[in-house]
């Protein structure tokens, strides 16, 4: 979209995006704050304590893409979370206060997560075979990772960080392990 408005943030010298309300930098740019004057953020990024920050531009449909992506992102993860919740907040035996305690936190989370449950029922309603395929996936990732024990997240952090950087050559390497795997089974 070349006609679509210009956005300014700013971005420090690590790749992150500034939010001036929190006085923070995030990762992700649908966290920080943008203006639509660049000399206004050509300005501010002078002050010493922006040393090092330069002036990131995108498109206003480009923003707006990343925060639908995100959008469905939760979405999904909450469907996701109050599927599970659900499924263990009934079968609970209310015996002990603890127990009775859990109950009634799964049970207001359930209630929190409900409106994206009926978010999830209209990105079915208007494309099922693709969002039923992005719940599967993010729910097979979600029980992979759930395998990972707390000491191993570096190394998987790493092997995800790889994959961004050489996409074909993880594969590949991961479809040699998979390959050999079945064999040896």
């Amino acid at each position: 979209m070349n006609n679509s408005p210009k956005l300014y943030f700013i971005k420090n010298q690590e790749g992150k995006f500034y939010n001036a309300k929190e006085k923070k930098y995030y990762s992700e740019i649908i966290n920080a704050n943008y203006e639509l004057n660049k000399t206004s953020v050509e300005m501010i990024i002078k002050l010493d304590r922006f040393a090092g920050c330069e002036v990131h531009t995108i498109t206003e449909y480009d923003f707006m893409t990343a925060m639908a992506t995100a959008t469905t992102d939760a979405v999904l993860s909450g469907e996701y979370f109050a599927r599970n919740l659900f499924k263990i907040a009934f079968k609970l035996p209310t015996v002990s206060h603890v127990n009775k305690t859990m109950y009634q936190k799964c049970k207001q989370a359930i209630e929190a997560l409900a409106p994206f449950s009926k978010m999830q029922q209209q990105f079915l309603d208007k494309e099922e075979d693709s969002t039923d395929a992005a719940q599967g996936h993010y729910q097979e990732f979600l029980h992979e990772m759930a395998k990972v024990e707390m000491y191993e997240m570096p190394e998987v952090v790493a092997v995800l960080k790889t994959y961004h950087l050489d996409k074909a050559s993880i594969l590949g390497v991961t479809k040699k392990v998979l390959n050999h795997k079945k064999i040896a089974s």
